[in-house]
This record gives structure tokens, sequence and C-alpha cells, in this order.
């Protein structure tokens, strides 16, 4: 008759133990999350502001407030700041009237042709008086980047 003696079969459990634990420790760096990083975001809009000074006198730098308008202001000025443009853009002013007719469309403006990494860049367009100087109340400006909806604005004209 064969006899075992306990500590071997302590020693064999605790052999097989190790090893078993051996092999998932060196498994373990094998395992991995594969986590998807989103690209930056780009074409964001910083401020859409309306204005009738002159945008070139502004420090663009800083936040662009509304300005109030009225009839008598000789052009009402929308002016869009966009973040971080990594391609180009072609942008488009869109004015309609307090009873949603469109009144004008500017030309489009190429920015950014070289695809050059921006900050920042500003751009403008102005509706000359002769366009609202009749026509009081909630007019509405949308601009367009590449003939999709960038940002758009309500403001009155008193």
């Amino acid at each position: 008759m064969k006899t075992h003696s306990p500590g071997l079969a302590t020693i064999r459990a605790l052999c097989r133990a190790l090893s078993l634990l051996a092999l998932l420790l060196s498994l373990s760096g094998c395992f991995s999350f594969r986590v998807t990083i989103p690209p930056a975001p780009e074409d964001m809009v910083g401020s859409l502001a309306i204005i009738h000074s002159d945008p070139a006198a502004l420090d663009l730098e800083k936040p662009i407030e509304d300005e109030p308008v009225t009839a008598g202001d000789p052009g009402i000025i929308a002016l869009i700041k966009v973040l971080q443009v990594s391609r180009p853009m072609t942008l488009q002013w869109h004015w309609y009237s307090p009873d949603n007719r469109l009144v004008r469309s500017s030309r489009t403006v190429q920015i950014n042709a070289k695809a050059r990494y921006l900050a920042y860049f500003a751009a403008w367009d102005r509706l000359p008086s002769e366009f609202y100087a009749e026509a009081k109340g909630t007019w509405t400006v949308m601009i367009t980047a590449g003939g999709s909806f960038l940002a758009g604005k309500e403001f009155t004209v008193n």
C-alpha cells in the first residue's frame, strides 16, 4: 500500500497555485483597453455680435458685445469670431427682415485658404441702411460655412 505524505500534496497544490499566479501575472501585460481620443473640436463659434462701429478698431482678443442698433445707423455689421480653425472655410451672411424675407446675401468669403491652424479669426459683413431704414423690428442674420449653417442671431432695429 502506498502512502502519500500530506506535505507532498500541499507542496504540489502550492506549486500549481504559484504557477497559475505566474501565468496570470505574465499575461496581465497583454491585456489593454482601447481608448479613443476624439479629435480637438474645430470651427467653434467664439462669438457673433451685431455692431455698428468700425470692426477694425475693436480689440478682437477681448469678448465682443452687441451694440444697440437704430434705423438711423449707417450700417449694421454682423461680426463673427471663429475659434480653432485648421481648414479652409467659405463664409456667407444671409440677412432676413422682420417678415422673414431674405433681403440680402453677401458674397462668399474664403478664409484660411492655406489650411493653417488659426487660434481664431474674425470676419464681418455690413448690411447697408437702405435695407433696414424703413423696416424696424426683429431681424435675423444667418452665417453659413460651405453652405452649411454655422451661426445665427436675432437683433432688433429700433
